[in-house]
């Protein structure tokens, strides 16, 4: 947040190139780091053992494989001890590799499971800062909101989120339409299947992937070939994964504990509304901050990238579900942006957060209270940033542009 402040002064005296090296460097390190501040990647390593044993992991349960006398089951975090994977047939494919490569060690399918994590960060490090363009203060601005972003280089590597792996998907998409070479509907149809692979690792990133659609809205062309790849992998790797895959994903369990937003229990008991109420919720925020940003004259031309910061921001904020490594579903997409009015509010918002819950493993009640009312402050605080008049806040960066 201190370096998007001073950014904003005008500070410029660091290499664009250097930040770049200085993340790899942290990846790197965070990579040969014990794992902190969530037990999520045991999860992983375990589903990925399931499925590299040939079970079914998304039926089976840690809980099973423990009493097996899996060596790896045995190190089953016991809070999703009854429940199978909930992550997409992508995600899941990347666990059973690692688990492949690891064997019956916990500690070998982790390490693998960080370097893919790393190497994924390391590809939108480098994909974000060619996209950006040649521009010095647009490249820092992209390093410091993703590349040396020491929150987005703890939860995607030092925790191992596998959302790493989505964003990156994702992010590559937008470099085929971006840089390929490729005709029209080529273009389309490599970029639609890394958007569906994307939405194959966490189905959250439907979102983001309308966003990304709107965005090519001038080239409806690319917009159907896109829709068909994406489509096509989505099918094939559920079809892959088999039905098992659907009925784990809709009966996710749902811990009181860990929602953010007051959601009254008249939707929690009613699944239809209380879903058609988030998805309405989240096409209206979605809708309102691409305004704002139109309004600001943050991004042109014929792959505006506008739409799928908004979907991104709001399918994170509107989530009843919110960690600080969800951020990482807009982060880089923001970074591939003018300067926005949202840029510090955003890191602040996943600093506190991150401050809020760790240390991640024992969790206690207070802090998820705390949690609460951070998520409700942010979000008031996003309907502010919407709704007050945009004229001058970019000044400073038109300013820093012309020069």
């Amino acid at each position: 947040m201190l370096l998007l402040l001073a950014l904003r002064r005008g500070w410029s005296g660091v290499a664009p190139r250097v930040l770049l090296w200085a993340g790899v460097v942290g990846a790197v390190l965070f990579c040969l780091l014990p794992p902190a501040g969530s037990i999520d990647i045991l999860n992983y390593a375990i589903y990925g053992r399931i499925a590299d044993l040939g079970f079914d992991p998304y039926h089976m349960t840690p809980n099973q494989l423990r009493q097996a006398g899996d060596p790896v089951g045995l190190w089953r975090p016991r809070s999703w001890a009854e429940q199978p994977t909930v992550y997409g047939p992508v995600a899941t494919a990347v666990h059973a590799v690692a688990a492949r490569l690891g064997g019956a060690s916990m500690a070998w399918i982790v390490a693998w499971l960080k370097v893919a994590h790393a190497a994924a960060f390391v590809a939108i490090a480098v994909m974000i800062d060619r996209l950006v363009g040649p521009d010095r203060v647009a490249r820092m601005r992209a390093a410091v909101l993703w590349t040396v972003n020491p929150l987005m280089l703890f939860w995607m590597v030092g925790s191992g989120h596998v959302d790493v792996i989505a964003v990156a998907l994702l992010v590559g998409a937008v470099w085929v339409l971006s840089r390929s070479r490729w005709g029209i509907a080529a273009s389309g149809l490599v970029a639609g299947a890394l958007v569906g692979a994307a939405i194959a690792a966490k189905v959250t990133y439907l979102f983001p992937a309308v966003g990304l659609a709107l965005g090519c809205r001038r080239r409806p062309r690319v917009v159907v070939a896109g829709a068909l790849g994406a489509a096509v992998t989505v099918g094939v790797g559920y079809l892959l994964a088999g039905r098992t895959a659907m009925a784990s994903l809709s009966q996710r369990m749902s811990h009181d504990s860990d929602l953010f937003l007051p959601i009254p229990s008249i939707l929690r008991d009613r699944p239809a509304v209380y879903s058609a109420t988030v998805l309405v919720s989240t096409l209206c925020v979605a809708g309102l901050v691409w305004w704002r940003l139109r309004r600001d004259g943050t991004g042109d031309g014929t792959l505006d990238l506008r739409p799928l910061v908004a979907f991104a921001i709001a399918c994170v904020v509107v989530s009843p579900v919110q960690y600080p490594w969800y951020d990482a579903t807009f982060l880089p997409a923001l970074a591939l942006l003018l300067r926005t009015r949202f840029d510090e509010a955003v890191v602040l918002r996943c600093a506190v957060l991150s401050v809020v819950l760790l240390p991640g493993i024992g969790t206690f009640p207070s802090q998820y209270e705390t949690a609460r009312v951070a998520v409700l402050m942010f979000f008031v605080a996003l309907g502010v940033l919407v709704a007050v008049s945009g004229r001058g806040v970019l000044r400073n960066w038109e300013r820093l542009r012309s020069t």
